[in-house]
């Protein structure tokens, strides 16, 4: 099998271009992280637990907005064959102008009943001005997905870092200034405005021109449809349910799960960064070029990043308490005992996710749609009986079974395809267990379920 890889990549560019995008985004990604877990540490002591709760919120309604409008632009371009046509690219560079433009005044007009519903007023105001950045990212450079395509990263996380960094120092120089939450959403506009800048700036590989071409806005639709439909339930397994949960807790207790989430999927947002960024469009590449090696390639591919990660997400669940007794003060220590929780609950949402990347890698959107959706289904339905069942404690813990039952049902979908290996399977999933076993028995002493659940 070792062999089958590297002939298929020995001495081509392609080979290149993985090891270096890889490499650009585990950089990008470690620097991103490091200066997200710096600044809040910094901003935590500024600011009021109640402020991260309120962005929360706003994040939730900003990503789903998005999402719930997504044109699936950035994989068509990938999959595409002919993006050398200008008129392609400058087509989908206007579709996303107009989308950037909707979204803001969609959120505009969510804000007050989003107030209302979550009896928080200063919600209304903070939706129609951090709904700007939805606009401002309407105008970034199609660049960007051009070097998504060739795993050309390295400017790429360049100017995301820039821009992350500017909303950072915004943040933190207002926050000592006002003391309010208006920092953190300022601070964001200010890191938005900045990376669309300088991806025009210096990703210029492309002239950008307003353009409305018939043909090709059906093109990108018609691969588009069925992810629309697969990043709306995306959506309702990942931000959304920030939406589901600030309706049963306090902005206080929102804030603790958000930072304890933040944490707990730190692995797995990289590797959602590496599958987007260079497995998705490599093994797009492979399925053209070298279909009858995709699945063997996909199978030792999973198995690796598998290896790697479940006992990554463990180590954070048996260390959460201490992790969050560290980083913080002792406001946010409700933060450690759902780390413990949302750390094993991350190791299952993995799970799948490779598994969706080939099917859109091979342009399979429908099955893609089937296996998100059921996830999105299983997690929703699983965090509300558990909410209802047994308080917080239960909505932490049946979001997880709810990720695992979806995880089974996504097998059943994909146990034609030759990609999956029962063994493996069953090995992973027993680790997961293993897991979340001992660091129940090691945080017992210290958790205080009562004290979990009073928090609604």
């Amino acid at each position: 099998m070792l062999n089958k890889v590297k002939r298929l990549l020995h001495g081509t560019e392609l080979k290149r271009k993985v090891y270096t995008g890889s490499f650009w985004v585990t950089v990008g990604f470690g620097s991103q992280k490091a200066l997200q877990l710096a600044s809040n540490l910094i901003l935590t002591r500024l600011l009021f637990p109640e402020a991260f709760g309120l962005m929360a919120l706003v994040n939730v309604f900003i990503v789903g907005v998005a999402m719930f409008s997504e044109m699936g632009i950035r994989p068509a371009l990938i999959q595409a064959r002919n993006t050398d046509n200008p008129r392609l690219l400058n087509t989908a560079w206007t579709m996303q102008i107009i989308r950037g433009s909707v979204l803001w005044a969609v959120l505009c007009a969510l804000a007050y009943p989003a107030s209302h519903f979550y009896g928080e007023p200063i919600l209304a105001p903070l939706l129609c001005v951090c709904g700007v950045v939805a606009f401002v990212s309407g105008f970034r450079s199609i660049d960007f997905i051009l070097a998504e395509r060739e795993l050309k990263l390295k400017q790429v996380m360049l100017v995301k870092l820039c821009g992350q960094l500017t909303g950072i120092t915004a943040m933190i120089l207002l926050a000592l200034t006002y003391k309010s939450v208006w920092a953190l959403a300022i601070g964001t506009i200010c890191g938005a405005v900045i990376e669309m800048l300088l991806g025009h700036v210096i990703l210029r590989n492309h002239r950008h021109r307003l353009c409305w071409d018939s043909e090709f806005v059906k093109q990108i639709f018609h691969f588009g449809k069925w992810v629309f439909w697969s990043t709306i339930f995306t959506f309702f397994s990942g931000q959304g349910v920030r939406m589901i949960e600030g309706r049963f807790v306090d902005t206080e207790t929102l804030a603790m799960i958000a930072i304890a989430g933040t944490i707990a999927w730190m692995f797995g947002e990289l590797i959602e960064r590496f599958m987007s960024n260079v497995l998705f469009p490599t093994l797009s590449r492979i399925n053209r070029e070298e279909p009858a090696k995709f699945a063997s390639i996909l199978l030792k591919l999973r198995t690796r990043v598998m290896f790697a990660a479940v006992p990554l997400f463990g180590v954070v669940s048996l260390l959460s308490v201490f992790i969050i007794d560290l980083l913080y003060d002792d406001r946010y220590a409700f933060a450690g005992q759902v780390l413990a929780i949302l750390a094993i609950n991350s190791a299952i949402r993995t799970m799948p996710q490779i598994y969706q990347s080939a099917l859109l890698a091979q342009g399979n959107t429908r099955l893609h749609f089937m296996t998100v959706g059921t996830l999105a289904f299983s997690n929703i339905t699983g965090l509300i009986l558990g909410y209802y069942s047994a308080g917080v404690l239960g909505m932490l813990i049946g979001s997880g079974l709810g990720y695992l039952a979806g995880y089974c049902i996504t097998l059943g979908f994909i146990s034609r395809s030759g990609w999956m290996s029962v063994k493996w399977e069953l090995f992973f999933l027993l680790v997961i267990a293993s897991f979340a076993l001992l660091s129940f028995n090691f945080h017992l002493g210290e958790f205080s379920w009562g004290a979990i659940n009073a928090r609604t």
